[in-house]
């Protein structure tokens, strides 16, 4: 690969990507070229105070953006920090060695986070026009119970074979009312041509699986980037201005006790370390810290709600991490409200 120096260059270089990959569709049947992948981060740090998870960064001529070099793999990260607490990281990396890449800087730096999406965020194409739902995933994993009481429900669907299977539609939809998303498809047509296909993850990811031209795609990418950031404003605002807490409800009940243990000590993927103050059959009263800014966390939870207030500053994107992750792993659809208002929709 060439040395990448400019914003326009790389858009060169991943577009020649883009268009060598739909001649190999069009010649053999399918890709071999890498496709293009983006996590939108949550961000409470500046960019001299990340580091670069592969390398170092070095920045492009356009304010904002930055290519990884340096490393055993350069030119393979690409990040727009051009949002003030939304940054984009597009990679090449294919996708294990990319998720790892990821996994590990996040993991490993406080006050950086993952933009965790509601099913609002997955399902907002719905009302774009011409963009087109072609699948969905679907996911329980009971994962506060015991490895020999958990139940486990999985589904990804693309859609098109509904019709032919009776019964399925109803299926589909009747687990999407109960379940949480993780995952939706959608595509892009263009005079019945589909021009982008992408997959977005509820962790904030998306992999490209079509696309022709590379403005479009990073204009999508942006959007999604865009709406998350204004919904981390209206929240933050919302609490600032009344001093109140998220409210958080489940669709499905979870287990308590199981609960209390998943959260103590920091322990488990909603990085909260959490001290249990109250008991009662029905209810817990917790207070801790969230693990990626230490902000001070007070969260009170029943069977099928929970209470998290965040006070003074602190950092308010714990709520949709809490509510995505405890949607997936038992809770089943979850909707963020604060004073009656439904947030990160």
């Amino acid at each position: 690969m060439k040395r990448i120096q400019t914003l326009q260059g790389l858009k060169e270089v991943l577009q020649a990507g883009f268009d060598d990959n739909e001649a190999l569709l069009e010649q053999y049947g399918q890709t071999h070229i890498t496709q293009l992948k983006a996590y939108l981060l949550e961000t409470n740090r500046s960019i001299d105070e990340v580091g670069c998870p592969l390398g170092s960064w070095k920045s492009l001529d356009a304010s904002g953006w930055y290519i990884n070099h340096g490393s055993l793999s350069p030119n393979t990260l690409f990040l727009d920090t051009t949002r003030e607490r939304v940054w984009i990281l597009y990679t090449i990396l294919d996708a294990t060695e990319a998720d790892a890449v990821t996994d590990k800087w996040i993991r490993n730096l406080q006050g950086l986070d993952r933009c965790w999406l509601s099913r609002n965020h997955l399902l907002h194409y719905d009302a774009k026009e011409s963009w087109q739902q072609r699948g969905l995933g679907l996911k329980f994993s009971d994962g506060l119970a015991s490895d020999e009481e958990a139940g486990y429900f999985s589904l990804k669907a693309w859609y098109g074979a509904t019709e032919k299977v009776h019964g399925l539609a109803e299926v589909l939809e009747t687990a999407r009312e109960n379940f949480a998303i993780y995952s939706s498809r959608w595509q892009k047509l263009k005079e019945d041509s589909v021009t982008l296909a992408v997959e977005w993850y509820s962790s904030g990811k998306v992999t490209v699986n079509k696309a022709i031209d590379l403005d479009e795609v990073m204009l999508s990418i942006s959007d999604m980037a865009n709406r998350y950031e204004d919904a981390l404003v209206e929240a933050t605002t919302l609490r600032n201005e009344s001093l109140g807490a998220f409210e958080l409800n489940f669709t499905q009940n979870i287990d308590l006790e199981a609960f209390s243990k998943a959260v103590s000590m920091g322990k488990g993927r909603m990085n909260l370390w959490l001290i249990e103050t109250e008991t009662e059959p029905d209810f817990r009263r917790f207070k801790g810290v969230d693990l990626h800014t230490w902000d001070r966390v007070f969260l009170d939870v029943g069977s099928d709600f929970a209470y998290l207030t965040v006070p003074g500053k602190g950092c308010v994107n714990a709520a949709p991490r809490i509510a995505t992750i405890q949607g997936e792993d038992n809770a089943g659809k979850t909707s963020i409200f604060f004073d009656g208002v439904e947030v990160f929709d």
